[in-house]
């Protein structure tokens, strides 16, 4: 699902298309998995659907929603049909986001409380990720602002500076120290930035995306990554394989990006990948 006005078409796959889709990819020797995401995915009445057609083609199923729609008996349905993990946004929880933690922890299910740091909630990182702990959560997901999308219009007062950053880092480090749960950086900071040597609690990782993430639109067109307007080309048209080779370039290119020419010459570029494209 798109915000109105995005270049990305707003309606929504039918549930024929999505079946030809996910058999598409369950062909292809790269692909694993699949996290159904919106938007919000559970405003489906066929997510459960979804994740059983997931299941009868050997696709691991994840699904990644902000908890509000995620009540007991949803988390019972969605587990029955094939969900084997829950990503539940944990940016600022209500009543109904925590009780959702709650219940999707107490499915047997892994759960990832995915936390976007941003300017005006970067004090209450160690809180939150506490809290997620608390409820039940088995890591935490912390995601560095991005200015795409909607986020765009809103990047004067969301975007996060980098002191703020580290000691939003610094708090979650705490947390995983006393707590002993996981976290990890979803999005990706530069080691230049930070890294496992300031904060050895905390797992940073790098880019994986247009390598062993992909993403697929709302209109079933292949993407290098969920923030990347740039379309492959439909998955209802080609497979999987033929996308990627239809697209090396773009790909290459992609993946081959670094945010500075000094980027060459940094003692940390093995490990960095260039960091988010989109930040």
């Amino acid at each position: 699902m798109w915000h109105k006005g995005s270049s990305c078409t707003s309606e929504s796959l039918s549930l024929d298309s999505i079946e030809l889709i996910l058999k598409n990819i369950s062909k292809a020797t790269r692909v694993e998995g699949v996290t159904i995401t919106g938007g919000e995915p559970l405003l489906r009445k066929d997510t459960s659907e979804i994740a059983n057609i997931c299941r009868k083609n050997g696709l691991k199923a994840a699904i990644a929603t902000n908890g509000t729609l995620l009540t007991k008996a949803m988390v019972n349905e969605l587990t029955a049909s094939g969900i084997q993990h829950f990503d539940i946004g944990f940016t600022d929880p209500s009543h109904e986001t925590r009780m959702a933690m709650t219940e999707a922890a107490r499915s047997g299910c892994t759960v990832t409380a995915s936390i976007c740091i941003h300017n005006n909630n970067f004090r209450r990182i160690g809180a939150l990720s506490e809290m997620a702990a608390a409820l039940g959560a088995d890591a935490i997901a912390l995601n560095r602002f991005v200015p795409t999308g909607m986020g765009a219009k809103n990047s004067s007062h969301l975007e996060i500076g980098i002191e703020d950053l580290l000691y939003a880092l610094e708090m979650a480090n705490q947390t995983a120290l006393k707590s002993g749960i996981y976290i990890y950086t979803g999005i990706p900071v530069e080691p230049c930035i930070a890294s496992n040597r300031e904060f050895p609690e905390i797992t940073f990782s790098t880019c994986q995306c247009g390598h062993s993430k992909w993403a697929i639109g709302p209109n079933g067109n292949l993407r290098t990554c969920e923030q990347n307007e740039k379309e492959l080309g439909s998955l209802l048209e080609y497979s999987f394989s033929e996308l990627l080779e239809r697209n090396t370039t773009e790909i290459s290119n992609f993946r081959r990006w670094r945010p500075s020419e000094n980027c060459m010459f940094c003692d940390w570029r093995k490990d960095c990948n260039g960091g988010c494209r989109f930040n």
